[in-house]
């Protein structure tokens, strides 16, 4: 598949808006002082009624996540192509574009989107750079009302469970109707039947008609001492 130039664009102008030193290649956008490297790919699919469907992905490789890149999904819906562009990027830039630049390339923005936390065993400590949890609903959100409590009980089985190592975290749930109509919890890129397990087990305040909540998470080695 080729490069999404347009894409790689709009990465490399984020970068440049926040004072970030960044190089547009043929191929991708890099930080050189960190060694972080941005690729983006565009899929087209099939139209949604009258306009553009299509989904982005964007790969993020940095020497903190060793060999294992942090690859970002985003679907955009629009009139235009460039519209559903702007929109999944969009979406990107909301949920995990701060994670990743102060996370990864030790960015503080003015205000700093990611929620710093520490989170700790006896043989290992993660930094953690929570990003925001973003939610959608036709009339009022309630499923955030439980996201503390899953977070928690999220953290507990992370801190007992997961090797140690960087790890990159993404949450996904979406309910209609009182019940969940779709969930997803994958680490580190791949499906977390544990999490899987935690996410649907949870007590969620389903609330009327469509609404989804979403959220990623980078955990870094490091302690609080």
């Amino acid at each position: 598949m080729m490069a999404s130039q347009e894409v790689l664009d709009l990465i490399h102008e984020a970068l440049i808006a926040h004072g970030i030193s960044a190089i547009r290649g043929q191929n991708d956008v890099r930080i050189e002082l960190e060694d972080l490297r941005f690729e983006a790919q565009v899929f087209d699919k099939e139209p949604s009624g009258s306009g553009r469907r299509l989904v982005l992905e964007i790969y993020v490789f940095s020497p903190l996540l060793g060999t294992q890149p942090v690859i970002e999904s985003f679907v955009g819906l629009g009139d235009t192509r460039e519209q559903a562009i702007f929109q999944a990027f969009g979406k990107f830039l909301i949920g995990v574009f701060h994670v990743l630049i102060e996370g990864l390339a030790e960015h503080v923005c003015e205000n700093m989107q990611a929620e710093i936390a520490f989170w700790q065993r006896n043989d290992a400590g993660w930094k953690i750079y929570g990003g925001p949890v973003i939610t959608q609903a036709a009339v009022e959100c309630t499923l955030n009302r439980t996201y503390p409590a899953f977070y928690a009980r999220l953290k507990k089985l992370f801190t007992a469970k997961v090797r140690p190592g960087s790890h990159f975290i993404r949450i996904f749930l979406a309910s209609y109707g009182g019940a969940l109509v779709g969930n997803e919890i994958l680490l580190d890129n791949e499906t977390w039947p544990e999490g899987q397990e935690l996410l649907v087990d949870q007590d969620w305040h389903h609330g009327d008609g469509y609404q989804a909540l979403r959220q990623v998470i980078l955990a870094l080695p490091g302690d609080n001492n």
